[in-house]
């Protein structure tokens, strides 16, 4: 038996190369928890959604022309001013902001987006050494970004491609001792392995904020602000702590541990 599972697939569907990886984590959590295989299906015939700023597509959860349930695990909205249908089975949802735009729904599901059980799919594996000082994550809008480009030259800087296979993400994000990232997944993954973050803000208005202030607000946080691109030239001269600033998740274990509880078993 199999799990017939919704996910953006954008590019990947035809170009492994154009996989980006925080949607293709999707199917390898839910396989991991359910212990069944995993099977992308159309949003018109899928059974559930997970990661990723796809709520919005549950309006064409229809078969036959008629509206069906779709079991929901920690998919979230991009968007405010939204409204979503209350029929599906809402086991958990990213955030605040996502569970305010789900019409009538009497009971709060688990926060938290399913990303931060990152550390739980790598369990068993051995963890990396610490080889770099920071990890920069540019979503894949910003990859040719000139400040990216620089930064990439400085001693001590990995440069993590969003398109490379999970499992090489997930290994170079722990390899580093700190993440820049505009990729809110590299954020994510980074928080799920207790390594301090920040995001990075280098193409306005390309990349929703609302998404980040949704993830967030799962840890009762205002989203911190934002690295901009000014700042981030200045990776060379600053020491990447200061530019870090402050860091906490608070919270984060019972986040991960709703998720787990609240995962759907169907």
């Amino acid at each position: 038996m199999t799990i017939k599972l919704y996910w953006c697939r954008g590019k990947g569907r035809n170009d492994p190369g154009q996989r980006n990886f925080g949607d293709y984590l999707s199917p390898l959590l839910v396989e991991m928890l359910a212990g069944k295989p995993v099977v992308y299906a159309p949003i018109d015939r899928a059974e559930m959604m997970a990661i990723g700023s796809i709520l919005p597509r549950e309006r064409k959860a229809k078969r036959f022309f008629l509206p069906h349930r779709l079991h929901i695990w920690g998919t979230g909205t991009d968007a405010p001013g939204l409204c979503f249908s209350p029929r599906h089975h809402y086991h958990a949802l990213r955030g605040v902001k996502s569970c305010e735009q789900v019409a009538g729904l009497r009971n709060r599901p688990a926060l938290g987006d399913p990303g931060l059980l990152a550390s739980q799919w790598w369990s068993g594996r051995s963890k990396p050494t610490k080889a770099h000082k920071v990890g920069i994550i540019p979503h894949y809008v910003d990859r040719t970004h000139p400040a990216v480009i620089d930064a990439a030259k400085l001693a001590g800087v990995l440069l993590i491609d969003v398109f490379w296979p999970v499992e090489e993400v997930l290994r170079s994000i722990q390899s580093c001792d700190f993440i820049l990232s505009s990729s809110m997944h590299g954020l994510i993954v980074a928080d799920a392995f207790e390594i301090p973050n920040r995001r990075l803000r280098l193409s306005n208005g390309l990349i929703s904020d609302f998404k980040f202030v949704d993830y967030y607000s799962a840890f009762d946080l205002a989203e911190p602000e934002p690295l901009s691109a000014s700042a981030f030239a200045c990776l060379g001269r600053e020491d990447v702590a200061e530019l870090i600033g402050e860091y906490k998740r608070p919270g984060l274990f019972d986040l991960q541990a709703g998720l787990l509880r609240s995962f759907p078993h169907f």
